[in-house]
């Protein structure tokens, strides 16, 4: 019966889909450089270095893919080996509107939440996701949901990961969009008085209007809704803070430029990921946009930014460049 099983097992995985089967490969390359003048939040600092990434693997039919790689962040005035490099190990499948990620694979193209939920320091500093991706879309929508492991509990080191789901609905020129994201805070196997469980739980949904390629302009999309957070640390006994609050947002961008706006207003927000002026009560963004390569192998967004929060205006410049490079080799 054994010797069956085996017979089996190797008829099937060396049958016809074989035939499509094809040698895939990806080099790339980001660039960033981030100046951050956040005086009204206290945290001024500049980020700014560039990582190379790399993936070989296959696919079968354009249905099941594995990949096995490599990316390494190297940041400017540190040591060479100041930032391990990262490993990047994933199985995809692709089918009928259904997509899912299981292993170690880049968050850039999946997840797409709002800097109030999800910064953009994450895509410098952890741009893998360590879990599991499920999405599933259709011809007026899609959802997602995502886990992210970030630590094993140890005797020293605490158990912490990451969940969250995300969609968004078409009824013709309008949406609605929903973006839910849970960060859980456990403690090491050692007890640690000076350390609680917490729980932090994000999420914004809103309706807005889309009328990119209606009008001269390139993109044209406007949006508002509900901000809001639980957090809970559950030592203290308080129970959970609740703040709630608006957020707009506006994007208008034609050939190679355009401007972003950003407006909260309501009770200060516990979002452990999140942007951190919206700490604040109020905080409104204005983004100057420069977008030299938009689509295809290069991307560049040059990014002057004005931060209006505290009572005073502060400032952010940030460039970003991508580049890549793939192919393929069928059999």
């Amino acid at each position: 019966m054994r010797r069956f099983l085996q017979i089996l097992f190797f008829t099937i995985a060396f049958s016809s889909p074989l035939q499509s089967q094809r040698f895939e490969w990806l080099a790339g390359f980001d660039g960033f450089l981030d100046n951050r003048e956040y005086y009204s939040i206290h945290v001024p600092q500049t980020m700014f270095g560039s990582r190379f990434r790399a993936e070989v693997g296959g696919s079968i039919d354009d249905i099941h893919r594995l990949r096995a790689g490599i990316n390494y962040l190297y940041e400017f005035g540190t040591a060479i080996d100041a930032h391990k490099p990262n490993l990047t190990l994933y199985y995809e499948y692709h089918n009928h509107g259904i997509r899912l990620f299981a292993g170690v694979f880049p968050r850039m193209e999946l997840l797409h939440f709002p800097l109030a939920l999800l910064s953009d320091t994450l895509h410098y500093y952890r741009p893998n996701i360590e879990g599991l991706y499920t999405g599933y879309s259709w011809n007026w929508g899609q959802q997602n949901a995502f886990l992210d492991w970030t630590s094993r509990q140890t005797d020293t080191i605490l158990e912490r990961f990451m969940a969250g789901t995300s969609g968004k609905f078409f009824f013709r020129d309008f949406f609605l969009s929903n973006y839910f994201i849970m960060s859980h805070f456990a403690g090491a196997a050692i007890n640690d008085p000076d350390h609680s469980l917490r729980d932090n739980i994000g999420y914004n949904v809103d309706a807005g209007v889309d009328l990119s390629g209606k009008t001269f302009l390139d993109s044209l999309c406007i949006s508002g809704g509900i901000l809001g957070s639980f957090d809970r640390i559950r030592a203290e006994g308080d129970g959970w803070r609740t703040p709630v609050g608006f957020l707009g947002q506006a994007i208008f961008l034609y050939k190679f430029a355009g401007v972003s706006a950003t407006y909260y207003a309501g009770e200060g927000q516990t979002l452990l990921y999140g942007d951190p002026f919206y700490r604040l009560d109020r905080y409104g963004r204005l983004d100057l946009l420069i977008l030299p390569f938009r689509s295809g192998p290069v991307k560049m967004k040059i990014d002057m930014g004005l931060h209006f929060a505290g009572g005073q205006v502060d400032y952010s410049q940030q460039l970003w460049l991508t580049f890549d490079l793939d192919g393929t080799v069928p059999r």
